[in-house]
């Protein structure tokens, strides 16, 4: 049988935290988070594949606008060029799930091809789904939708 005191006390300890993080340090969590989002772009621009392999979690997902999906392993073989990239910092928000889990929600414009191809320019709205695992902020989930 379920205690569902103990459920109830856990849910509201989560809820607690969450608020209570969001109130005394959301905005620096936001900014850390971004600094880190930021370097991830510069790891992809770069190719540096052992950055990558540290930014993104073990089971990873990333989904593009374009609908194209990758793994950890297979983002990190860098089948693709990004040319440029610039993220609109003034519209990075963050959404606290729990005291180890945030989102990340921000626009960002990059140019980006496929090996050969001319590049193409793109601006997103991003949502990055961060965990915190052995005390280490990671990327588990990054999805986009083109903007308008």
């Amino acid at each position: 049988m379920i205690d569902r005191r103990g459920l109830l006390a856990g849910t509201a300890v989560a809820m607690l935290s969450a608020s209570a993080l969001a109130q005394d340090d959301k905005a620096k969590l936001r900014d850390m988070l971004l600094a880190l989002e930021i370097g991830s772009w510069q790891f992809t621009k770069d190719k540096n594949a052992a950055a990558m392999n540290g930014f993104l979690a073990d089971d990873a997902l990333l989904i593009f606008y374009d609908g194209s999906r990758y793994t950890k392993a297979q983002f990190v073989k860098f089948d693709f060029e990004v040319a440029s990239f610039e993220v609109d910092r003034k519209s990075a928000q963050l959404l606290v799930a729990s005291p180890d889990v945030a989102i990340l929600l921000y626009r960002v414009t990059y140019a980006s091809s496929t090996k050969g191809a001319k590049p193409v320019t793109a601006t997103v709205s991003a949502a990055d789904t961060y965990v915190r695992r052995a005390g280490k902020w990671q990327s588990l989930l990054y999805q986009e939708t083109q903007a308008k």
